[in-house]
């Protein structure tokens, strides 16, 4: 049986990156008072800091051969029933009035696509996985072709 690995990290939109660079004119401005090396200095590491940590601590979703991993959920694939991508215009219903209360969500708000995975486990309680990509047809079928 073919395998298809799939891994995708969900990395801050540019508008999010812009929108940390703001950051750094308020640490110079506030440490200003102290010297302007000083405040040159805590206003590129602070903007730094915040670019790496926004990077690094983005989530991840891989499929791997065994498992789904969707940030911080690890889920066996022989758990997992059907995998849908969610059409943009039924998102916010499917988050909203539609959703099932015991649904476990790794979404992001930047994001206007997503999938939803069935668990056919029928010891776990919960129904199915709401996972925001940027690549919905590539996780469905890598989801398709690992399934046992």
């Amino acid at each position: 049986m073919q395998t298809l690995q799939f891994e995708e990290r969900l990395y801050p939109s540019t508008g999010m990156y812009l929108a940390f660079s703001l950051l750094s004119p308020m640490v110079l401005l506030a440490a200003a008072p102290f010297g302007w090396p000083l405040a040159i200095t805590l206003g590129a590491t602070t903007l730094l800091a915040v670019l790496v940590l926004a990077s690094v601590l983005s989530p991840m979703i891989v499929v791997d051969g065994e498992r789904l991993l969707a940030g911080r959920m690890s889920i066996p694939l022989s758990a997992i029933g059907s995998a849908t991508q969610i059409p943009v215009e039924e998102l916010s219903s499917e988050l909203g009035p539609s959703l099932d209360a015991r649904a476990q969500l790794m979404i992001r708000g930047d994001l206007k696509t997503a999938v939803k995975i069935q668990i056919s486990d029928s010891s776990d309680p919960t129904p199915y996985l709401v996972v925001s990509t940027r690549r919905p047809e590539d996780l469905v079928s890598a989801l398709r072709a690992n399934r046992t």
